[in-house]
């Protein structure tokens, strides 16, 4: 049984890490979580698990990367919330596709926490959709990061269930997905090559700097599992990696005080999309 003493402590640990906080209400969905951890290891109590983390040696360490797969919720599916994906199409042919022609420099995108790669695979059909519609070339790369390594090593696979596609039409299975003996759909390669993954943990605030000069960031459904505090903390550090008018796009139930993060609020058809302002950003970059 999980004692409220050691919850709290559990929290606390969990949140100085990852900046995911647990309520006291959901003390019993973090004893659920955890059960397995402790038989895996052979603890009996979860004291010793958190002591375990705690003072342990390196075996400890990669303890962590597992408690971060129990502890985080990855659920997604292929075209998630489908207006944000049309703002996106809006958004790229307006800003990035000016006089018929595409960037030079190569558009970046970061999928921060993209789960196991539904995110990210989609932002790469939408954009080679849309190269094939106005034969322009848009050079692009995505870079799509998570805290679990397991879900990342699922996103590297790029095979996806019939309910992760659910939002995907006929066409675009045909055309982007090879179906499997399981009757699992495996990604072609023409959209896994766009895509990099790597670990991130978005409360390591020296990681940010390998994520500067990017023209739009996904953060969608993260900032809710966060308090005030570590959502202030993260939302800054996004700001600072997104070039001067470029966008953030964020989950539907999250939103911002534009004025306090220097954001200006764009409403899109059934959702609201963020950009930077052009506005001199010395100072910014500690």
């Amino acid at each position: 049984m999980l004692r409220k003493e050691t919850f709290l402590r559990l929290r606390d640990y969990i949140y100085e890490k990852t900046g995911i906080y647990f309520h006291e209400s959901k003390m019993y969905l973090m004893e659920n979580r955890l059960q397995n951890r402790l038989r895996e290891l052979g603890l009996s109590s979860f004291e010793d698990y958190y002591l375990y983390l705690k003072l342990g040696n390196e075996n400890a360490k990669k303890e962590l990367l597992n408690l971060y797969d129990v502890i985080t919720t990855n659920e997604t599916s292929f075209f998630r919330n489908p207006q944000q994906f049309d703002a996106l199409r809006e958004i790229i042919v307006k800003e990035y596709l000016k006089n018929g022609k595409g960037p030079s420099f190569g558009l970046r995108i970061w999928s921060a926490a993209c789960s196991t790669g539904e995110e990210p695979y989609t932002i790469a059909i939408v954009l080679l959709e849309i190269q094939e519609r106005t034969k322009v070339d848009l050079p692009f790369s995505i870079l799509a990061t998570d805290l679990s390594p397991k879900v990342l090593e699922s996103a590297k696979r790029g095979v996806y269930s019939e309910y992760s596609l659910r939002n995907v039409n006929g066409a675009l299975r045909e055309k982007y997905f090879t179906l499997t003996e399981e009757k699992n759909y495996k990604l072609k390669e023409e959209v896994k090559k766009y895509v990099r993954f790597e670990f991130m943990n978005l409360m390591d605030l020296e990681a940010y700097k390998a994520f500067r000069n990017m023209d739009i960031i996904f953060c969608r459904n993260v900032l809710i599992y966060f308090d005030e505090r570590a959502k202030r903390r993260v939302l800054e550090n996004l700001f600072k990696c997104l070039k001067p008018g470029g966008f953030l796009i964020l989950g539907y139930s999250e939103t911002l005080n534009q004025q306090r993060f220097g954001f200006r609020p764009i409403l899109f058809p059934g959702t609201l999309i963020y950009q930077k302002g052009w506005e001199n950003e010395k100072g910014n970059d500690s």
